[in-house]
């Protein structure tokens, strides 16, 4: 892939993001060429420098509401796209929200106690450094997933030739795959989000949670919202449900929700294609292969595990 010139200008909702890098222990993660991806780790997480180390501090003392709804999918799940139909459905109506969401890790805590409830808040740390209110507030928790080698491809798109700060990744997805096996990407990689999401659901039955699946909403999106509105404990409309899951299509959210995206010289990184199944024009069969090792490893007795199997590729 040829190279396209960067700046490395992130701004969200059109007004540029400095980083603030004060206290950040920054980490290097070479590929097997030399190429390398750039994090700060905080509790033993690879996080993006972009996140304050004030904000990471706060999370886990965070005030919840008993009415929050708490977003903890890992990234590239389909997390924005869920918080807008979930936005939309506590709003009585599908009308574009017109703002960034609310981010654990990016706005500050003396931002997001302004916010009306019910509040909507986006952390992608592990559920087990979730804000320890959770477990005593037992706000409802919407868990996104999705094929973990979707997420692979996606995680290497926002990666590949974007300017990082001081770094631009240029490996090739292969060598990058070998970062996301090895865990050394941002959140320590899907499979370990998964399964510290599995057991502190199971350490904390009485927490309502909902799993949203990326392919089921893309299979029947009306239904997804269906069961989104279900759980949420909102009366059934279904004339609602069908006008938001189609402003909620991929290529009209492209659109819509142009203006309040974080983008990377002009470029969003988010609302993409809104496809499942792209890691077919990725993977070769010695890839696949590598890639079913390490997933066995790690997800084998997982209540997930059959989900995303080798048996389920078809």
């Amino acid at each position: 892939m040829e190279g396209k010139q960067t700046t490395g200008v992130y701004t969200m909702e059109g007004t540029v993001m400095l980083p603030d890098l004060t206290g950040q222990t920054f980490v290097h993660e070479k590929d097997r060429h030399g190429q390398s991806v750039m994090y700060q780790m905080f509790e033993g997480l690879r996080t993006s420098n972009y996140f304050p180390l004030s904000c990471l501090q706060e999370i886990r003392t965070f005030k919840l509401r008993p009415d929050d709804i708490y977003f903890p999918g890992y990234l590239r799940t389909g997390n924005h796209w869920t918080w807008e139909m979930t936005q939309m459905l506590l709003q009585g109506k599908a009308e574009t929200v017109p703002r960034f969401k609310d981010h654990l890790e990016l706005i500050p805590v003396e931002e997001l106690v302004k916010h009306p409830s019910p509040r909507v808040l986006t952390c992608h740390f592990f559920m087990s450094q979730a804000p320890l209110d959770l477990k005593e507030k037992k706000c409802r928790v919407i868990y996104t997933m999705r094929d973990p080698k979707d997420v692979a491809v996606s995680l290497y798109k926002i990666h590949y030739d974007r300017h990082h700060l001081n770094t631009v990744y240029h490996g090739t997805f292969e060598d990058f795959l070998q970062l996301f096996l090895e865990h050394r990407v941002i959140n320590n990689g899907i499979f370990d989000h998964l399964r510290d999401a599995e057991a502190y659901f199971n350490e904390n039955p009485d927490i309502p949670v909902h799993f949203k699946l990326y392919e089921d909403s893309i299979k029947d999106p009306v239904q997804a919202v269906q069961k989104l509105s279900d759980f949420l404990g909102l009366p059934r409309n279904d004339d609602l449900c069908r006008a938001i899951a189609e402003k909620c299509h991929m290529s009209r959210m492209r659109v819509d929700k142009d203006a309040y995206a974080v983008k990377v010289d002009g470029d969003s990184l988010f609302f993409w294609k809104g496809v499942s199944g792209e890691w077919r024009n990725w993977f070769t069969e010695e890839m696949l292969e590598d890639y079913y090792r390490v997933y066995e490893e790690k997800m084998a007795g997982s209540r997930f595990y059959e989900r995303y199997s080798r048996a389920n590729d078809n």
